[in-house]
């Protein structure tokens, strides 16, 4: 019983240190990039949405990017550190346990409907 314990605890060292060598290696650093590819997909689909509607707001949805997923926030003239008639985004992608963030300002003319990115950035998680 002693020694099938022992057999079980270290296949599960093994285990961690295996994925721990791996999310740091070049795997981990493809993740991450897929982490961002999603998180820019998301700034682009609340683009999209607020050339449709420039009065789009969102508390938070999930988007699907492939086998990858993003959690897009969209707030308009609420935010901390914009002005009035502008947007700002917040996209988090995930890939597995990376996980990158980008956020973008937009701003929206109220009589035209015109809309101009200001400014898109990666911000430290």
């Amino acid at each position: 019983m002693l020694f099938i314990g022992g057999i079980i605890v270290e296949i599960g060292i093994a285990g961690a240190f295996i994925s721990y060598y791996l999310s740091q290696s070049g795997f981990g650093v493809k993740m991450s990039a897929e982490a961002l590819a999603a998180a820019e997909a998301g700034v682009q689909d609340a683009i999209i949405k607020i050339i449709r509607n420039k009065n789009f707001t969102s508390s938070g949805y999930d988007l699907a990017v492939g086998s990858r997923s993003t959690n897009v926030v969209v707030c308009k003239d609420t935010c901390s550190g914009i002005s009035e008639g502008k947007h700002k985004i917040t996209s988090i992608g995930s890939a597995l346990v990376k996980r990158r963030k980008i956020e973008a300002v937009v701003n929206v003319n109220a009589t035209t409907g015109e809309v101009k990115i200001e400014s898109i950035l990666e911000v430290v998680i």
